[in-house]
C-alpha cells in the first residue's frame, strides 16, 4: 500500500486539484487541517465518497486577510503529560496509529523525544494550579499504561546538566514520547485521504445552503472562488477560527487568541543538549512562564531553531475575521522575543545563541478545556480542537467520521464530554 500511495504522488495523483463540477458527495469536510485531514481520511477508509475543502498554507503572513491556521509549524509535543485525562487518551490512541499511517503515507512527521515537565514543587502547599500537580500527571499516565518518572531537583540537575532550572522546581519524564510535526502529519493524512479516493480542493467555503432543487436535501458549499459542491453531510473543522467563518448559525462558546511563536536559531543542534519540554516558571507566588520549549526543529529554511511559545497565549483575545487577520499581520508580539532570551539565557547559560524572529499562530480554548464534538443540525457536525489539537487530531478526525456517518456515538468516552456549549445556551 506505501509504495502503491508513493508512486500516485510522484505521478501528481488528486492531491490538489478542483472540481468544482464535480456530483454530490456523501461528506464534505470544511477545513484541510489536522482534524479534517484526519477526518476525511477516516470517512474514506469508511467508504464515504468526500470532498475535504481548505486552503494551502499562505506563501507569507504579512498582507493576510481572513482566518488563519495554528498547525504552520514544524513541532508539536506528543505524549500523556496533560492535565485532562481524556486529552491524553486521544493522544495516545492517536499515536498508536501512527506507524500505520507512515506507512500508507510515505511521510515521516514524528521525531522520538523526551519529554519534560517541569513544575513548581507544591507538595507541601495547596497553592498553585491543577498543571501543579505532579502526582495527577503521573497517575494519569498509569492509567494508559504508559511509563513516566518523577524527577526531583537533584535528580534534573543530574540529568539535564546543561540546564539550570529555577529553584524550587521538580520534573516528570516520559521517554517515549515523540515531536510531532503538524505540517507533515496534514500532509500524511490527506496523502493517504486522496489516494483512497478523497477530493482536495484548495478553497476556502464562505457559505452553506440548502439546495434549491426540492427534489434534493443535499447542503450546498459555496467556496471564495464562486465554486460550488453539494453533499448529504457536513463537517465543519475549522479550528481556532470556527466563531469567525460565519458558517455557524450561532456562535460557540469558545476563545480564540493570537498567540506568538518565537525561533531563536542555532548553528548546530548537537549543542544544545535538552528535551522538549513544558516548563513552568513560578517564581515569588506569580507565573514567570508557562509554555513549550522546544529541542531544537529544521524548519522550511533549512535552519535549526529552539522554538518558544507560551508567554503571552492568552493576552490577546480575537473575535471577527478581521480581528485575526490584523493579528497575523502583525507576526507576533515582538516583546516575545526580550522576554524569550532572558529564559534561555537562564535555562541554558552556556549556549550560544543566534538571532530571534516571531511567527503568528491562533490557538483557542473551550469552557470545559476539552475539543468539541457535536452536532449543529441535522446534517453537520463541528468540531473543535481546543489547545492540544494535534497530538489528538487522528482519534478526532476517527470519532467525528463515526459520528458523522452513523449518527450515534458509540465510544467508551461519554459523548457529553465533547458535547458543544453554545453563547445563547441559558
Amino acid at each position: 500500500m506505501g509504495h502503491t500511495l508513493r508512486n500516485l504522488l510522484l505521478r501528481g495523483s488528486r492531491k490538489d486539484i478542483t472540481l468544482p463540477g464535480e456530483s454530490r458527495y456523501d461528506v464534505a469536510v470544511v477545513g484541510a487541517g489536522p482534524i479534517g485531514a484526519a477526518t476525511a481520511r477516516h470517512l474514506t477508509d469508511r467508504g464515504a465518497r468526500v470532498v475535504v475543502i481548505g486552503p494551502a498554507e499562505p506563501d507569507r503572513f504579512d498582507d493576510h486577510q481572513g482566518v488563519w491556521a495554528g498547525y504552520y509549524d514544524q513541532g508539536r509535543l506528543a505524549h500523556v503529560l496533560e492535565v485532562p485525562l481524556v486529552t491524553s487518551m486521544l493522544a495516545t490512541r492517536s499515536l498508536r496509529r501512527f506507524a500505520e499511517l507512515r506507512e500508507r503515507s510515505g511521510v515521516t512527521f514524528t521525531t522520538p523525544t523526551h519529554s519534560l515537565s517541569v513544575l513548581p514543587d507544591v507538595s507541601s502547599s495547596e497553592t498553585g494550579s491543577e498543571w501543579f500537580d505532579r502526582e495527577r500527571l503521573i497517575r494519569n499516565a498509569e492509567d494508559l499504561g504508559v511509563a513516566v518518572s518523577p524527577l526531583s531537583a537533584e535528580d534534573l540537575r543530574r540529568d539535564y546538566p546543561r540546564l539550570r532550572f529555577a529553584p524550587g522546581h521538580v520534573g516528570v519524564v516520559q521517554r517515549d514520547a515523540f515531536i510531532l510535526n503538524p505540517r507533515e502529519l496534514v500532509r500524511a493524512e490527506l496523502a493517504a485521504a486522496t489516494a483512497a479516493g478523497a477530493t482536495l480542493v484548495r478553497d476556502e467555503v464562505v457559505s452553506l445552503g440548502r439546495t434549491e432543487d426540492d427534489d434534493d436535501e443535499a447542503v450546498q458549499l459555496v467556496g471564495k472562488s464562486t465554486a460550488t459542491w453539494r453533499a448529504d453531510k457536513i463537517v465543519l473543522a475549522t479550528g481556532a477560527g470556527t466563531n469567525a467563518t460565519g458558517l455557524l448559525p450561532r456562535r460557540l462558546q469558545m476563545q480564540t487568541y493570537g498567540a506568538t511563536v518565537v525561533l531563536v536559531e542555532v548553528d548546530d543542534p548537537a549543542t544544545v543538549d535538552m528535551p522538549a519540554m513544558m516548563y513552568l516558571k513560578f517564581m515569588d507566588g506569580q507565573l514567570r512562564f508557562g509554555g513549550i520549549v522546544m529541542s531544537p526543529l529544521r524548519y522550511p529554511d533549512g535552519r535549526w531553531y529552539i522554538k518558544v511559545s507560551g508567554n503571552s497565549l492568552l493576552d490577546n483575545p480575537l473575535e471577527s475575521a478581521d480581528e485575526i487577520a490584523a493579528w497575523v499581520r502583525t507576526g507576533g508580539r515582538g516583546a516575545d522575543i526580550d522576554d524569550t532570551y532572558e529564559l534561555l539565557a537562564e535555562l541554558m547559560p552556556d549556549q550560544t545563541l543566534g538571532s530571534a524572529f516571531t511567527r503568528p499562530c491562533t490557538v483557542c480554548d473551550t469552557p470545559t478545556g476539552l475539543p468539541y464534538l457535536d452536532r449543529v443540525d441535522d446534517r453537520t457536525t463541528v468540531v473543535v480542537e481546543g489547545e492540544r489539537g494535534a497530538m489528538a487530531a487522528d482519534e478526532l478526525g476517527r470519532l467525528t467520521a463515526e459520528y458523522t456517518l452513523t449518527g450515534q456515538w458509540k465510544d467508551g468516552i461519554p459523548h457529553d464530554v465533547f458535547r458543544a456549549r453554545w453563547a445563547d445556551d441559558s
